[in-house]
């Protein structure tokens, strides 16, 4: 067995039932009969997910004295003896039980049993849009939105050619109309709205800006950090002069996508540690890919060391 979710999430099966262990045994993750509730505790903090063959009361007097916040909660599936349903229980979207549900529904031949309300009405859950970081008033335009009044959309003027989620375009069909006519729900931020133009609305940006009530700032990982370093250099202190940079250039720190530099300095310790703080990829290019590209502050002095006479700045191009 390999304990692995459907991404590759850590995953514990709990049974209660010979009926129920029966039905663990044919799902591909860690399993444990018997002791569910002290499993629960002593795996909770170490898991992405729990797959918990029994009655839905025994679980959820298993987990409620763990439950902490739905971004850190794991998953759990709860899924009844006779194998007829799998509920995703708690984590639906940001814990990963909705695809967890499905996952197991399919290896049992269950129904997934999903409930959170956009799944439901065939909408985006905005917290969770691939590739996309989400703040803000989400839960007010979520809530608007199942009530037939989709949010305004705007886009940086920088980002107009950024792929955008499909379900973020185009509403389902289905959903109550809005009781007055809809201006146009996409445009470009910098125009600002149209008198009639709903309160509510969604920013896609990458840009460092606070969102008011009932908005939601989405920010892509549309961001290259390019990145040189003299060798050994102060992996704190880069990371500093990394957040002061785009602090200084009003740009967000969540829509930096990855970390780039010169292939010799791929493994500089205080380039790596940057990207792993960050939690992105570190890219590297050879020093003449990097002589090809036009910048702003050639250096003599860092084609003389490197062989190209700008690494962030061109890398980050």
């Amino acid at each position: 067995m390999s304990g692995r979710g459907p991404g590759g999430e850590r995953i514990v099966t709990c049974s209660v039932t010979g009926a129920g262990a029966a039905l663990a045994r044919r799902l591909p993750y860690e399993h444990h009969h018997g002791r569910l509730v002290a499993t629960v505790r002593e795996r909770w903090d170490e898991v992405d997910g729990f797959v918990l063959v029994c009655a839905t009361g025994i679980a959820v007097r298993a987990i409620a004295s763990r439950l902490a916040h739905k971004t850190a909660d794991p998953a759990v599936v709860v899924v009844d003896d006779g194998g007829r349903f799998a509920v995703a229980l708690t984590g639906g979207h940001r814990g990963g039980a909705n695809v967890l549900a499905r996952e197991v529904a399919a290896l049992l031949g269950a129904e997934a049993v999903v409930t959170t309300a956009t799944d439901g009405a065939g909408l985006p859950a905005l917290d969770t849009l691939p590739g996309f970081t989400a703040t803000g008033d989400v839960a007010s335009v979520t809530r608007a939105w199942l009530d037939g009044s989709p949010p305004q959309v705007e886009v940086d003027l920088s980002l107009v050619a950024w792929p955008l989620p499909a379900a973020l375009i185009a509403a389902p069909a289905g959903l109550a109309a809005p009781s007055a006519p809809m201006p146009e729900r996409f445009t470009h931020a910098q125009r600002g709205f149209s008198a009639q133009a709903p309160r509510l609305r969604v920013l896609v940006t990458d840009r460092d800006v606070e969102p008011a009530a009932g908005e939601v700032v989405l920010r892509p990982r549309s961001l290259v950090l390019g990145v040189g370093s003299s060798t050994g250099a102060d992996p704190e202190g880069l990371h500093r002069l990394a957040l002061a940079t785009l602090a200084e250039a009003g740009l967000a720190v969540d829509a930096v996508g990855c970390v780039a530099t010169v292939d010799r300095k791929a493994a500089e310790p205080a380039i790596v540690e940057l990207a792993a703080a960050l939690g992105v990829a570190l890219r590297a290019f050879p020093a003449e890919v990097l002589a090809a590209m036009p910048v702003p502050n050639p250096s003599p002095v860092v084609e003389a060391a490197v062989g190209t006479p700008s690494v962030a700045e061109a890398a980050a191009r």
